[in-house]
């Protein structure tokens, strides 16, 4: 049974319709279980892409605030190959960074080839927060729309396998959520007034997120909502999604790290050969 959720894209149903529950009865250990498998496979997969240099993973997550974005970071650092994955937060645009294009600081952190780079948070913040803010106009959101789309179709040209999720939560559960980190120490640092600003525009960023997904969401790049009221159910969603998406590339990572042996043993016994004539030749 695969939980790969469904491309969401113009024929999806409005996205405040969708469920934020588990889409599937599964207990939370089958679930764990489950997710533990498929990431030591995707860990296998991380190998292969890393040896072969021919693509890079790129995971982009984009979710109402509590929606589990640092939840997802750590679960696929700790399941997956840590040596193999880089992360890039995007918080508010410094001077310097709003001094060039919205899409100049995000392109510089698109990971090397042959990596997993997680982006927490995106782009999409340009074009979603700032517009449910009130910030920038439609006429601006659509420009930064289509220059995210050629940004995007230019990645997967160079070899990017762009996965792009929203994690889903209902209005109730981030309640919870952004009221359990204020009694909590270690999530002290996460606390700020603009979370409870936001959850009155709850519906707005819906409505954003939903225009801008169906817009932004090909083959090439797809958006995926992952439904994430349960955090074992959103990580299980997750490593099935990498899973899928690298997978189909196993052979052609194999075969190219196949050559690449081949060629360096063929340098390894020329090397021996030279060796072996040089000692010969010495002892004559």
């Amino acid at each position: 049974m695969q939980l790969i959720p469904v491309m969401f894209d113009e024929s999806s149903p409005a996205l405040i319709r969708v469920s934020a529950n588990p889409a599937h009865l599964l207990t939370k250990e089958e679930g764990k279980s489950r997710a533990d498998v498929l990431m030591h496979e995707v860990s296998a997969l991380q190998a292969l892409m890393f040896g072969a240099g021919t693509h890079r993973v790129l995971l982009m997550l984009q979710g109402l605030d509590a929606s589990g974005k640092d939840g997802v970071v750590r679960f696929v650092m700790s399941e997956g190959d840590p040596l193999n994955c880089v992360v890039q937060s995007f918080k508010l645009p410094t001077p310097n960074e709003l001094a060039h294009d919205f899409l100049w600081r995000v392109h510089a952190a698109v990971p090397n080839r042959g990596t997993l780079g997680i982006f927490n948070r995106s782009h999409y913040e340009d074009v979603v927060a700032q517009y449910a803010r009130g910030t920038i106009d439609d006429d601006l959101r659509q420009r930064r729309v289509r220059h995210i789309r050629h940004f995007e179709e230019l990645l997967h040209d160079d070899g990017t396998i762009i996965i792009k999720c929203f994690l889903h939560i209902d209005a109730d559960e981030q309640a919870e959520r952004l009221i359990a980190r204020e009694q909590s120490l270690e999530t002290a640092w996460k606390l700020s007034a603009d979370d409870w600003h936001d959850r009155r525009l709850f519906g707005t960023y819906l409505e954003a997120y939903d225009t801008v997904m169906r817009s932004t969401s090909v083959a090439h790049a797809p958006w995926y909502v992952v439904p994430a009221n349960r955090k074992w159910y959103r990580n299980l969603v997750i490593a099935e999604l990498l899973y899928h998406h690298m997978h189909p590339h196993r052979a052609v990572w194999s075969e190219t790290l196949r050559m690449i042996q081949e060629s360096r043993l063929a340098a390894i016994q020329h090397v021996r050969s030279v060796e072996k004539s040089e000692h010969h030749g010495c002892i004559d």
